[in-house]
Parts: C-alpha cells; structure tokens; sequence
C-alpha cells in the first residue's frame, strides 16, 4: 500500500495464506466475537490502519485504510508531526514516560515555534 508521506508503494500486509493486498485491506473477518481486519494483520516495512473519522470531520463516520512506512515514522516521530501515546508490547514504564516525555517536548517545541513564526501568541 501507498505510504500517506512519502506516496511509495512500499508498506505490504503479510499475506501467509496467498492472498492478494487488495484482500488483506478489506479483509473482514468473523472469528468467535471478533471480526478480523487489515489492523490485525503483520505488516512489512510499516504501519497500515483503520481510522475513524469522529464528530467534527468533514468525513464523520467514515472509516479509512492508511498506511506510513517505517523510514516515514520515524522522521514524523521526530519533528513532532506523529506523536508517541504508549506502546502496547513493552510495558516498562521508565521507557514508557521517556519516549512520552520526549514526544511531549518535540511536541511543544514545535508548537511555540510555529507560534512565533507564524505570529500568533
């Protein structure tokens, strides 16, 4: 799938059973009271999501297929345009606050600077 950032072809769901990408992304799937999709699936090279659009959006209710490769990620992550909340395979909570604390900081950073440049108090 198409990265959102830099628009290359190169965030590819893992498909072990031969299935093609076009399935993988629509995929859904009844499994007990769970239904399968694309957020369940191993990806290569990235991250590809289903997001909700909420109240307020010009796409309320919609939901949308997105994919952001790994280089992409991690140049967001450090201009504060992606922001680190948690992360749900490692629980220690030093490296938890660390990487959350350093998010707020390039967070707010760039916030006061574009205030400045862009004039606003």
């Amino acid at each position: 799938m198409y990265c959102i950032c830099c628009k290359k072809d190169n965030v590819k769901p893992f498909s072990k059973d031969g299935e093609s990408e076009e399935i993988l992304l629509w995929k859904k799937e009844k499994r007990g009271e769970n239904t399968l999709t694309i957020n369940n699936e191993m990806i290569d090279n990235g991250i590809i999501h289903i997001i909700d659009a909420g109240y307020g959006s010009k796409h309320d209710g919609s939901r949308l297929i997105i994919a952001i490769c790994d280089e992409c990620i991690g140049k967001n992550l450090d201009d504060g345009t992606i922001l680190f909340f948690t992360d749900y395979m490692f629980t220690d909570k030093r490296y938890l606050e660390e990487n959350i604390d350093k998010s707020k900081q390039i967070y707010r950073r760039r916030k006061n600077l574009d205030n400045l440049t862009d004039g606003n108090s």
